[in-house]
């Protein structure tokens, strides 16, 4: 049976530590938590330069992936980890995700809202994003986090992000559209003790779990070590992947984009749907075009052939990648 650890609210740093914690001491558990204090965390393979350090928040790089995120105590959140020796017929990071996330889409589904599994990492309701994951492995476990948005503070999101003003405009805009929380969906305030215990019953119905007192007098050494090792500068500066576009993604499928380096068109902001190749917002375009925009359709309404190249390179199109041998 996997233990169950409802750890309910703690520090900041605890809260990320403890799911890098089990591992390094070979130990199973679901953890749910949530922080005290607001902060950032930053995905394992992200660049340091996509935080505004303007915002004045901590910040924490975890080793796991998925993109940055600004976090509360509005937030609650759920840490899955596990052996994956002892699951060895999860080949697929889709596979894990799905096992991982069924126990939380069911607790929305009781709780009376239409929450589906999007692959690969996103809960969402009525096609907006009500829960954002990450995974990956660390030591001999399989770590999948995640969160439900109680409430969530879209203007400190922006914040936390760099990027040009219009860049930060469009990102509040695609929030307002993309995301949402049990708070806005149902006209009441939740109190995280009792999402908590119920995200901890859906947990034990779907996997037979054993609910654990948190053995903080073991665990407390190594949860601070860890702890500090997420905040050595060498790790926490690191630099990251860098597309040759700014990019953030706003839920699974859609993305928020705006070219790195272009002379001509430096202030272009695309929202795209990268499954559906359309253009579902665009920003700074000097004229009107019909939204949503299909990639094939940008030489219709757009007849400037940089401005063509800069909306499909947003689009991972290139007119000019078909000319390369």
């Amino acid at each position: 049976m996997l233990p169950l650890y409802m750890v309910g609210e703690v520090d900041w740093l605890t809260t990320q530590a403890l799911y890098h914690a089990l591992p390094t001491m070979h130990e199973e558990g679901i953890v749910l938590c949530w922080p005290r204090d607001p902060y950032v965390s930053i995905g394992c393979h992200q660049d340091w330069q996509e935080f505004d350090a303007r915002a004045g928040l901590p910040v924490v790089r975890r080793h796991v992936g998925g993109t940055l995120v600004y976090l509360d105590q509005h937030q609650i959140f759920f840490q899955v980890i596990v052996n994956a020796s002892h699951h060895v017929a999860k080949k697929s990071p889709q596979q894990w995700y799905q096992y991982a996330l069924a126990p939380v889409v069911s607790y929305l589904q009781t709780m009376g809202f239409a929450a589906m599994f999007k692959s690969p990492a996103d809960i969402l309701i009525n096609n907006r994003k009500i829960s954002g994951n990450a995974g990956g492995q660390i030591e001999d476990s399989v770590v999948i986090v995640g969160n439900i948005l109680l409430r969530f503070d879209p203007e400190m999101m922006v914040k936390v992000r760099a990027g040009s003003s219009i860049f930060k405009h469009s990102f509040a805009d695609a929030l307002a559209r993309h995301l949402t929380t049990l708070e806005e969906l149902s006209g009441r305030e939740w109190q995280p003790e009792t999402v908590m215990r119920d995200l901890a019953t859906s947990f034990h119905r779907h996997w037979d779990t054993v609910l654990r007192e948190v053995p903080w007098d073991r665990w407390n050494p190594v949860v601070e070590q860890v702890g500090r090792s997420l905040l050595q500068p060498r790790w926490l500066y690191a630099p990251g992947m860098r597309p040759r576009y700014h990019q953030i993604k706003v839920r699974e499928g859609v993305y928020l984009r705006q070219p790195r380096e272009d002379a001509w068109f430096p202030d272009i902001v695309a929202e795209v749907d990268t499954e559906r190749q359309l253009c579902l917002q665009i920003w700074n375009l000097p004229f009107e075009v019909p939204l949503p925009l299909p990639y094939a359709q940008i030489g219709d309404y757009i007849g400037d052939p940089h401005l063509q190249e800069v909306l499909l390179s947003l689009m991972d199109r290139s007119t000019s990648s078909s000319l390369l041998p």
